[in-house]
């Protein structure tokens, strides 16, 4: 099952009760003007890190970017748009402590180690829809990945 599809079931999982939408800078930028926001746009994944265990499993590491957006009207400046911030930094906060305790099978399904640092900065006027939020960056390890 592909990443994202974990990805995806965090996200809906948030009290926000965004949309989720995957694809590239073009393809979300279309499929943006039918969105229904709060949206949460999750980019192709780049890099994977595989790194064989001891034990036989192997882990993947995921670098993960994604971008919580509310709708904003054109010509809002940017102190305008702060509330829309804020709410989309909650909703990143969110899911980054939901991934943290996401389940699947035995146990947790990713990794996020105490400590461990993800980036996020606001983004305003984002795609042709014009929609304002926060992107964030984070590592995630997959827990449990595989035994050969």
């Amino acid at each position: 099952m592909p990443i994202r599809n974990q990805i995806e079931a965090i996200t809906r999982s948030l009290s926000a009760q965004p949309t989720f939408v995957y694809g590239t800078a073009n393809e979300l930028n279309l499929q943006a003007d039918d969105a229904s926001f709060p949206v949460v746009f999750m980019y192709p994944l780049q890099p994977i890190e595989v790194s064989p265990q001891v034990n036989g499993s192997v882990d993947n590491t995921f670098s993960i970017y994604l971008e919580f957006l509310y709708k904003t009207e054109f010509d809002q400046f940017t102190a305008d748009n702060e509330a829309y911030v804020n709410q989309a930094l909650t909703m990143a906060n969110e899911f980054i402590v939901k991934a943290s305790k996401y389940r699947e099978g035995e146990g947790r399904y990713f990794r996020v180690k105490a400590g461990d640092k993800a980036k996020c900065m606001p983004v305003y006027n984002k795609f042709d829809v014009n929609s304002t939020g926060v992107n964030l960056t984070i590592t995630l390890q997959t827990m449990y990945f595989g035994s050969f």
